[in-house]
């Protein structure tokens, strides 16, 4: 049957920056029309960064990171016509997914209670920095957060860095991507238990929750054992990380003994396959700076990140070279599993971005490139055909400022 899995869903999506971008993107990867409803001027991401020049006009670069088949829209939620728009709007949609501070939304005219009101079957998505507490308590629901903050206080940037230095950031808003690929997969189950049930719900999703799902088994070993991982990459297993080449670095990871073997053959150190000190992965990594990274770094050093990777991977040790972004642009695995898609927008033309990846079958046949949304570039359709308006009141919206 042609199609994707969530065609006939359709979206209301409030969301800016990142996180709920993701979600709702994922949501338009498979089918669902998601209306992405902007102020007057646009969102933040679409004043932030780099501004790319092409054929029709400037876009600036972060905007087209999560906007992939979405439908953009201006609209004054400040006034009161641009309200009873966004109401009509909640009122046919299927799902509504925002990532303001908890109360943002509330202070609009828009709580749970009315949404209910509006739309009895909306599955209503939040995503925020500690969750809101309408689901469950969340006793830091008021602090402000962003993807580092949240990071921080679910203890992954203690982790992050080399023992003996300072904790480090990880340098991406990782956090960010996780939350809002939770919040996803949270709708799904939402969705489906609206068919079980004939009533929407609601779905939470805390960047700080997501984080420390991250921060999974350093918590167990502090549950369990009473102890701290620590900074570094070693606590646990070596070898277990990047070892410098001559042009760069690859990483090497051995979880049993018959990697530790072939590793040790493939560099020509069969002496250390039943050194004293080096029988199990955690005695290795605490031998991991005064034995085992000089040994394999004075095999590695000699030779280049491919070099030593396909020598590695020949001698069945689980190895990969620490690849740049440069690299990866063209990389035949990043094209083949489509992890850079081609997609269009009006002022760039085509411009590829990153691939959803998640792959369903039925969801992939046959799909023609998504677009990348100018602001407002839909604007006049949505008003058409969701609010059933002429181009007299479409014009007149537009002359008050209630639409851009």
């Amino acid at each position: 049957m042609a199609g994707r899995a969530l065609d006939g869903v359709t979206v209301v999506d409030l969301t800016q920056i990142v996180s709920g971008a993701v979600t709702s993107m994922m949501l338009a990867d498979f089918g669902a029309e998601v209306i992405k409803v902007e102020p007057i001027g646009g969102e933040t991401y679409r004043r932030a960064g780099y501004e790319l020049h092409g054929p029709g006009g400037s876009t600036n670069l972060n905007i087209l990171r999560f906007t992939r088949g979405k439908k953009s829209i201006e609209l004054d939620l400040k006034s009161e016509r641009g309200k009873k728009i966004l109401a009509e709007l909640i009122s046919q949609a299927d799902v509504l997914v925002e990532n303001f501070r908890p109360g943002v939304l509330a202070r609009l005219g828009f709580p749970w209670e009315r949404l209910q009101e509006l739309n009895p079957r909306l599955v209503y998505t939040s995503i925020s920095g500690f969750g809101h507490d309408d689901v469950l308590p969340s006793p830091y629901r008021d602090r402000p957060a962003y993807a580092i903050i949240a990071e921080a206080m679910a203890g992954l940037t203690h982790l992050a860095g080399e023992k003996d230095r300072p904790p480090a950031w990880m340098g991406f808003a990782m956090s960010d991507i996780f939350s809002g690929t939770c919040a996803f997969a949270g709708t799904l189950v939402a969705l489906r238990d609206r068919d079980r049930t004939g009533e929407g719900t609601r779905v939470d999703i805390g960047m700080f929750d997501a984080s420390l799902l991250m921060n999974d088994l350093p918590m167990a070993y502090q549950e369990h054992l009473g102890e701290s991982m620590g900074r570094g990459q070693y606590a646990l297993q070596s070898p277990w990380g990047p070892f410098a080449t001559s042009d760069g670095y690859v990483i090497i990871a051995v979880l049993n003994p018959r990697e530790w073997a072939a590793l040790c053959a493939c560099i020509d150190r069969p002496d250390l396959v039943d050194h004293p000190d080096l029988v199990t992965g955690h005695m290795r990594s605490k031998a991991h700076e005064s034995i085992v990274r000089p040994a394999i770094e004075g095999w590695t050093s000699v030779r280049t990140r491919s070099q030593a990777v396909a020598e590695l991977q020949a001698a069945k040790v689980p190895s990969a070279p620490v690849n740049t972004t440069e690299d990866l642009l063209d990389d035949p695995q990043v094209l083949a599993r489509q992890m850079r898609q081609e997609t269009t927008n009006r002022d760039l033309g085509v411009v590829r971005t990153i691939g959803n990846p998640i792959k369903v079958a039925s969801s992939l046949v046959g799909q023609e490139p998504a677009s990348l949304p100018a602001l407002g570039e839909h604007t006049d359709e949505i008003m058409r055909s969701r609010l059933g308006l002429d181009d007299t009141e479409i014009a007149a919206l537009r002359e008050s400022k209630v639409v851009g």
